[in-house]
């Protein structure tokens, strides 16, 4: 008697490359949809304004209702926070200045809205003196 072997039905492949198309599809998604930045400082809220363009919260540095400044959770002083951390940022382009002359960077400062303008003024002053080259305060369009 001849024994035959028998034929094993073949198992299906399994075809992954449509899970990983909807995989990179979610990722291509959440990257445009989401946006990456640090959170808000907690101890802060806002001022509110009508008129002020739609921005994505800055990564900026956030004054509190004493006025002392935080950057990222950490107190600074306004010259140490030129000097620490305002390299590689965005730079206030002034009109006509040499090409050798250092830039200037433009600051983001988000004050509460509890603090009295007599302090922001000067807090924007001593960023001014550390070296800024322009801030600008951030704030939170108001609802109707």
């Amino acid at each position: 008697m001849i024994q035959m072997a028998r034929v094993r039905p073949k198992r299906p492949q399994e075809n992954t490359l449509s899970l990983i198309n909807i995989v990179f599809l979610m990722l291509i998604f959440f990257l445009i949809a989401g946006q990456l930045s640090p959170p808000v400082d907690p101890s802060v809220s806002l001022a509110q304004t009508t008129g002020a363009p739609p921005l994505p919260p800055p990564d900026a540095l956030f004054a509190d209702a004493e006025g002392v400044l935080r950057y990222r959770g950490q107190v600074l002083s306004a010259e140490a926070f030129m000097a620490d951390h305002a390299q590689g940022r965005e730079t206030a382009g002034a009109e006509g200045a040499a090409d050798d002359a250092p830039a200037r960077p433009a600051i983001r400062l988000a004050a509460d809205r509890a603090l009295p303008a007599v302090r922001l003024l000067t807090l924007v002053d001593a960023l001014y003196a550390a070296g800024a080259g322009s801030v600008s305060v951030v704030t939170v369009r108001a609802t109707p």
